[in-house]
């Protein structure tokens, strides 16, 4: 195996290594914004059965900086929400990612119509209605029925939104720079050993197996290939 080939997988390793810590953060990041936005969509209420306990810990940890102080409720209801799944509360229920949390709506009234009963006057026993259908003097009118009330319409409650904080990128760029530092330290340490002669027997072992598997598995490929051309 040529030095340019080790290179070539230091090279990868090392780059493997600094989007690792990368990948995990977006990760947790993106678990803190679907918990957020379900306990937002819920009224400040979080059902512990809606997520797993992997994505609360997710959720707990993607929690930025700037909202630690901000929302405090929302990471004791994740808090809360991984204590459940511990003692066992949500064992046999599928978590659906909070997509039944709906924006609760409050009751609405219909007023009711009030009505006045009718009263009218009763002629004595005998008495006879004057003509020309007059009511007598000391009849009541009908009362006159009133409009009936229109209902108001359905109020809304706003949602719950979190304050737009800019994200803080900190953490990342000091994980980042921590990573690239040690690789950097582990490179000089192994080409410090390489100039003084320092090969161990585990690393040249490793060495032989690799050379023996690419040589299989080039020597397979081009068997594979000449299949292919030849139309065998």
């Amino acid at each position: 195996m040529t030095s340019r080939a080790r290179i070539r997988r230091v090279l990868a390793l090392a780059l493997a290594l600094l989007l690792l810590p990368c990948a995990a953060a977006w990760a947790d990041r993106a678990a803190y914004d679907r918990v957020s936005a379900a306990y937002a969509n819920s009224g400040g209420q979080l059902d512990p059965c809606s997520f797993s306990q992997a994505d609360l810990e997710g959720a707990l940890a993607g929690i930025p900086r700037a909202f630690e102080d901000v929302v405090p409720d929302l990471r004791r209801a994740i808090e809360d929400g991984i204590a459940a799944h511990r003692r066992g509360d949500c064992r046999g229920i599928e978590p659906d990612g909070g997509a039944s949390a709906t924006t609760p709506t409050p009751p609405t009234t219909t007023p009711t119509t009030p009505t006045t009963p009718e009263t009218s006057a009763t002629p004595p026993a005998g008495a006879t209605p004057p003509a020309g259908g007059t009511p007598p003097a000391g009849g009541t009118p009908p009362a006159a029925t009133p409009p009936a009330a229109t209902p108001s319409g359905p109020t809304t409650t706003p949602s719950v939104e979190q304050p737009g904080v800019k994200r803080d990128r900190t953490p990342l760029i000091i994980g980042a720079a921590a990573l690239g530092a040690l690789l950097v330290a582990l490179l000089l340490l192994w080409g410090w050993a390489r100039m003084r002669g320092w090969d161990p027997t585990w690393a040249a072992r490793a060495r032989h197996a690799w050379g023996e598997a690419g040589y299989r598995v080039t020597n397979t490929w081009s068997e594979f290939t000449d299949w292919l051309r030849l139309g065998r």
